[in-house]
């Protein structure tokens, strides 16, 4: 699957932009000690970055400034890992002792004065090979003793993605689904059953669902064209024509390149005369991830639909809880 830190960049800051999001992310992911001195108003997203232009396919960063309960307020540091290769030197670590001494010179600069707010850092794993560094900065370090004082310190929370269950990223459905979205970047056995299964209502009925889907069609590379029309079936008209015209250019990018000739094939096939076919066989794809083998019936009803109808229990079957509000006639 081809990725860029550009494209990274975008869907972290698509998934915790915004305060609700960021708080939610941010209380399910420090530690609880440091969640019980949370105020209740929501973090801030501070502007600017501090990756050098050189590493950003490498990392993302956020800055978040956290009211606390005292009134006073601590940074979060959110650094989020993109490489999944073993490397011969830490290279976190270092990052966030430098995000520390800046974050301090510059409180002191814009006149704040003692004493220097409390910098929590929180590193985000996308790699799919186990974390390999140490878990605070003084294990850098092999000193005798009397040098220990001499030797800075700090730890920093992690979030593996790839650790934990697809249903423990969050509680909240569309940010759980966009972290899985950035998990199953890396390739994953049955990524399409999973994408499908977290796909909820909840997800489509966040206004930031689009943007998602395209970082999908843009990044997940290999991806067939059946799943990705199941994603953007419960779309709304305008967002799911944009869809469609985002696939069509990415097939035809991907058969110009001999990147995905199979998929560009099929794709042109869909178009032609195996269009209604293509729909039933998406169809079949998120009924039987959802619900199981399906009753001999439903099939031969799917065999004997048509293409209309086909688009209509496709956009009912990504979302729903059985399958009698599949092909029920009362419904939307």
């Amino acid at each position: 699957m081809t990725q860029t830190g550009s494209l990274h960049d975008h869907l972290i800051k698509l998934l915790l932009g915004r305060p609700a999001t960021a708080a939610t992310f941010l209380r399910e992911r420090l530690p609880p000690d440091i969640v019980a001195l949370m105020a209740p108003e929501p973090p801030e997203l501070m502007p600017g970055s501090f990756i050098d232009g050189g590493r950003r396919s490498h990392h993302t960063d956020l800055l978040f400034r956290l009211p606390l309960t005292s009134g006073r307020s601590a940074f979060v540091p959110v650094l989020i890992e993109h490489v999944s290769r073993r490397r011969s030197h830490p290279v976190v670590l270092p990052k966030l002792m430098r995000y520390m001494a800046v974050m301090g010179e510059k409180h002191l600069e814009d006149g704040h004065g003692l004493p220097l707010p409390p910098v929590i850092p929180l590193v985000i794993y996308q790699g799919a090979k186990p974390w390999s560094e140490a878990p605070n900065y003084a294990g850098l370090y092999d000193v005798d003793p009397p040098l220990a004082p001499f030797v800075p310190d700090f730890a920093y929370s992690m979030f593996d993605l790839g650790a934990t269950p697809d249903e423990d990223l969050s509680t909240q459905a569309f940010l759980r689904f966009g972290l899985a979205v950035l998990k199953l970047a890396r390739g994953s056995p049955d990524v399409a059953g999973r994408l499908l299964t977290l796909a909820t209502e909840e997800v489509y009925r966040d206004d930031r669902v689009l943007a998602l889907l395209r970082y999908v069609a843009e990044v997940y590379a290999e991806l067939d064209r059946t799943t990705m029309e199941a994603l953007i079936a419960p779309l709304a008209n305008e967002e799911h024509s944009q869809m469609t015209t985002l696939l069509q250019r990415l097939f035809a990018e991907g058969k110009a390149e001999g990147l995905a000739e199979g998929r560009v094939e099929a794709f042109r096939e869909g178009e032609a005369n195996g269009l209604r076919k293509g729909k039933a066989d998406s169809l079949l794809l998120v009924l039987e991830q959802k619900f199981g083998p399906l009753p001999q019936d439903l099939l031969e009803k799917i065999e004997d639909a048509d293409l209309a109808t086909l688009e209509s229990w496709m956009r009912r079957g990504v979302l729903a809880a059985s399958l009698d509000e599949v092909t029920d006639p009362n419904r939307a």
